[in-house]
């Protein structure tokens, strides 16, 4: 998630990374939350032209599980 291509990327389409955990004995396993505009993230994730990008840092899309979730509170 850190490579420099798809940070560039990222902050091009104002996505900001605010979390990332590796697993516990299985440093291939990570979770990752992103904040962005809403479907960027997910378009970005499902595109066939951005998948180069973002498997350069390692991301393997056959085990990725994406949810999108909203900000409902509009005071934070």
């Amino acid at each position: 998630m850190n490579a420099t291509e798809q940070q560039k990327m990222f902050r091009e389409m104002g996505v900001k990374t605010f979390y990332i955990g590796e697993c516990i004995g299985d440093s291939k396993r990570a979770t990752v939350m992103f904040e962005g505009p809403e479907n960027v993230l997910h378009n970005i994730f499902i595109s066939p032209e951005t998948k180069p990008i973002v498997e350069a840092s390692g991301h393997i899309y056959e085990e990725t599980k994406i949810t999108r979730w909203i900000n409902n509170c509009p005071n934070c």
